[in-house]
């Protein structure tokens, strides 16, 4: 345990020097280029709220998957959403001692020391702690892992892949020290609890453990044979538990109101390029800046997560080539070598691109697409599971070079594992700054009683651009004290089958129409009726934040045209403007 302790000890030191910025500011900055931090600063709060009232406290919320508290009145269902509960609820403590942004960046910096010790105890059962732990250290601060950090912390704790591969080896093992119902167990309650953490994980992980098998059938057929029985026992005991589990987020999913109507995301958008693991990512010591390679869409860095540089492509093509036929480590090569292929080729998508440009339209993509649930899955986030196949296969080759009887071998294996990790090591990341008006520091509550609906502007919107849904921190913030309009979200409404923010009201077409010209005034009939608008679906207070990005308009127009619009003076009040609507 000594040497474990002193590994995770690396670890948080490796993560508090990339997240350096991030502690230093932990409650006013994230590591993000898009603002999808403020959906997970949401649910955080979200679940300390109900949690709180479990004991007489809290916005009186009791729902953990629904909540009225945004998009209000329909609300939204958390089954379909990143509600995190899995680190929500744990983090709780936190939340309610420091604040849901302080949570959240604890989590984000424990991500990469969690998925390493996961990848490190994978590796460990084939080949001594030293280069387990090499191994584990490439899988945590891969350049995926650190990409999808930047925003989208329930794909950046990333320990499911690794334990569902550690449980399908455990089944495997013949002899003695077999122990199928323990595995069973604890593998099922690891892939329960990825239900509350990241459905997509746990649908991509599915998808990663056939090709898995998938590489078995090819290149391992008689450990199959003699074991295959075990694993089907002990994995249909971790089915049945997982399932157990994940009941609730089951029955959110499909009872609750606000499930989606269709596929969440287009097909042929969110693909990686074949050339993806040559070029360097945006936080990579070598990269700094966007992918050159074009893409269908303008995806923020943190989709893109596929490099793996050409050392380490190297190293893994060297490892097969030097132990396929090991007697000890020969199977287990060929089976990662094969698994990992299949499910990178898988993260390629349909069509398959180079360079941006398609080159084959009928890829083995094409049928995920057609399956119901796993349709949803993003091709390109795959690629963490191909990423974990590279670093068992480092772990590997560097156990081969240092019990190799040569010494040039011996002292080129570190060499090359260290160059690996180094070009695709992350740099120290940037933190920007959540603008939070002094209004949410304690004024709130002097204004505005608990329970209000409050629309609050900018509203928030699906955009994948800073400071886009920073409404929704703000109201984090208050503990869930009003109930708000807008909300960023995956959901529906009879109108439309999926949406993924608020609709427009009233009051926001009569903004939009007029961007870039002077806005009417506000007591001509086309303002009165959209705050009339507002005042029948329940809204109690207007909040217009000066300083808040992506308003339509000057924060004070604003305050102007809906203050005539309401027959209601308006006041500024520490860096907002707030109307009374009753």
């Amino acid at each position: 345990m000594r040497a474990w302790l002193l590994y995770a000890l690396v670890l948080v030191l490796a993560s508090l020097t990339v997240f350096g910025e991030v502690i230093a500011h932990p409650g006013t900055r994230v590591f993000a280029d898009n603002d999808d931090t403020s959906l997970f600063i949401w649910w955080l709060a979200h679940a300390a709220d109900v949690v709180a009232g479990w004991f007489g406290q809290g916005s009186g919320e009791r729902h953990l998957l629904y909540s009225t508290s945004m998009h209000h009145p329909a609300g939204v269902n958390g089954g379909w959403n990143t509600t995190v509960l899995g680190l929500a609820l744990p983090l709780v403590p936190v939340t309610w001692l420091a604040g849901p942004v302080v949570a959240y960046n604890l989590a984000i910096i424990a991500a990469p020391v969690a998925s390493a010790l996961a990848a490190a105890a994978l590796v460990h059962r084939f080949v001594p702690r030293l280069p387990a732990f090499v191994g584990g250290f490439a899988y945590g601060f891969s350049t995926y892992l650190v990409s999808q950090a930047s925003g989208h912390l329930n794909l950046a704790f990333a320990v499911l892949p690794p334990l569902v591969a550690l449980g399908i080896v455990e089944l495997l093992r013949t002899g003695p020290r077999r122990r199928p119902v323990v595995t069973g167990v604890w593998l099922g309650c690891a892939i329960g609890w990825q239900f509350y953490v990241s459905t997509e994980l746990l649908a991509g992980t599915f998808l990663a453990a056939v090709c898995l098998l998938l590489a078995m059938l090819v290149c391992a057929p008689r450990i199959l044979a003699r074991a295959g029985l075990q694993l089907l026992g002990g994995g249909l005991l971790a089915a049945g538990i997982a399932v157990l589990i994940g009941t609730p987020l089951l029955l959110a999913m499909f009872t609750l109101p606000g499930a989606p109507g269709q596929t969440i995301r287009p097909h042929g958008v969110w693909n990686n390029d074949l050339l993806d693991p040559l070029v360097p990512g945006a936080y990579t010591l070598l990269g700094g800046g966007p992918t050159p390679i074009p893409r269908q869409l303008g995806l923020d860095p943190s989709e893109i997560g596929g490099y793996t540089g050409i050392v380490w492509l190297v190293c893994a093509a060297l490892t097969v080539l030097a132990l396929h036929r090991s007697t000890r480590y020969g199977t287990l090569v060929r089976v990662t070598a094969l698994a990992g292929l299949l499910v990178w080729l898988l993260s390629m998508g349909a069509p398959w691109y180079v360079w941006g440009r398609p080159v084959w339209e009928h890829t083995p993509f094409r049928l995920v697409e057609l399956l119901p649930v796993l349709g949803n899955v993003l091709p390109m986030r795959l690629a963490v599971h191909s990423t974990l196949a590279l670093s068992v296969l480092l772990a590997l080759g560097l156990w081969r070079c240092l019990r190799s009887p040569r010494p040039a071998l011996r002292r080129l294996g570190p060499i090359a594992a260290a160059l690996s990790l180094l070009l695709v090591a992350p740099g120290a990341v940037t933190a920007r700054p959540i603008i939070i008006p002094d209004f949410y520091a304690g004024a709130y509550a002097e204004v505005i009683p608990a329970g209000s609906v409050v629309k609050t502007l900018p509203r928030p919107v699906a955009m994948a651009t800073p400071h886009a849904d920073e409404a929704m921190v703000w109201q984090a913030l208050t503990g869930m004290h009003y109930r708000e309009t807008g909300g960023y979200f995956i959901g529906s409404t009879p109108e439309s089958p999926i949406i993924f923010s608020a609709p427009a009201d009233p009051l926001d077409a009569v903004l939009d129409e007029h961007r870039g010209s002077p806005l009417p005034d506000g007591a001509r009939p086309r303002g009165r009726e959209a705050v009339d608008a507002l005042r029948a679906a329940g809204v109690d207070f207007v909040v217009i934040a000066v300083d808040g990005a992506h308003l339509p308009h000057e924060a004070l127009a604003i305050a102007q045209h809906t203050s005539r619009a309401a027959g209601a003076p308006y006041l500024e009040i520490d860096g907002v403007y707030l109307i009374d609507l009753r």
